[in-house]
């Protein structure tokens, strides 16, 4: 089940166990209080559990509601047998939801998986995104234009949890006005996924110093040029497979891309030609082993890959 089913499943078609998984902390969040909604006298109905084993989970579960229509217990770090569980979700108190939150999905889910609601937490597309975006600067009365969306979603990489902070960062500063593109980039800082995107114009523009600059910031705050790296190499190989494939929807979905950073690297490859794009991707393997062997150091690396880059441009 998607995020965006699970209020009319709640309401209309209401199951003894949800599973909430992915990679988003902000939907996790919005998920559950979709499901705790239900409750009454919170303080009394909302049950929450840390690494709790099946036999707690159903203790917690058959205790009937306190003035309330719906018990809800919360189960985080559940990673003990489900057998018990599964048991009892083969016949489930009618007045007890249970919620077990689960990230990376356990190993020992597999037990009840035919027998709760796996909900997907994962990071939501970009319309439902956008959509947010404008539903909360209506409220807050600013106007939000659509690149600037756009543009805000592509820096904080679709992470819901990041979108709500610096939204609120937006509307705060722009008071009633129109938050713009130049707003977003004046106050956002890209995450470093994005930063590859500033890394390739700069590249196709033959700016080496620029570029440099650019790789010299992205490791300062990644953990390291492994990581970086890897990075770079995964857009130039993408920027090649879109180079060679012609069909926009068979590329967004071998690639997992929204429309947004699809056009962008779009436009980026029409900067390279097709060998050209081949010959850095290769360029990037040799300074990644390189650097992995040891041969050169992480500054070396960067100046040889960024000179050899800018200065051969598309030959």
């Amino acid at each position: 089940m998607k995020f965006i089913e699970l209020p009319r499943s709640v309401k209309q078609d209401r199951k003894a166990c949800y599973v909430l998984s992915g990679d988003d902390p902000f939907i996790i969040d919005a998920a559950i209080k979709t499901i705790c909604s239900l409750v009454e006298l919170p303080e009394m109905n909302i049950i929450k559990l840390d690494a709790p084993s099946a036999d707690e989970i159903v203790a917690a579960a058959v205790v009937f509601p306190l003035m309330s229509p719906v018990r809800v217990v919360i189960c985080e770090n559940f990673v003990k047998s489900a057998d018990e569980l599964k048991r009892y979700l083969g016949s489930p108190s009618p007045d007890s939801v249970i919620v077990i939150v689960s990230p990376s999905l356990t190993s020992n889910l597999g037990a009840i998986k035919d027998r709760a609601e796996v909900v997907d937490c994962s990071k939501q597309d970009e319309g439902m995104i956008t959509s947010y975006i404008a539903r909360k600067c209506n409220e807050a009365g600013v106007k939000v234009t659509a690149p600037a969306a756009k543009l805000l979603i592509a820096y904080c990489g679709r992470s819901m949890t990041r979108i709500s902070v610096e939204l609120s960062k937006l509307i705060a500063f722009k008071a009633g006005g129109t938050i713009e593109s130049a707003d977003v980039e004046r106050l956002v800082t890209p995450e470093l996924e994005y930063r590859v995107f500033d890394l390739c114009d700069c590249l196709a523009a033959k700016n080496g110093e620029r570029a440099l600059a650019i790789m010299d910031d992205m490791m300062s705050g990644s953990g390291g040029a492994s990581s970086v790296f890897g990075l770079i190499y995964s857009h130039f190989r993408k920027l090649l497979y879109i180079a060679i494939t012609p069909d926009e929807e068979t590329v967004k979905s071998c690639l997992n891309i929204s429309d947004y950073p699809y056009k962008k690297m779009k436009s980026q490859a029409k900067s390279f030609s097709v060998k050209r794009l081949k010959s850095i991707c290769d360029e990037l393997h040799k300074v990644d082993f390189d650097y992995k062997s040891g041969l050169i150091g992480d500054k070396l690396a960067m100046i040889n890959f960024a000179s050899n880059v800018a200065i051969k441009g598309d030959r």
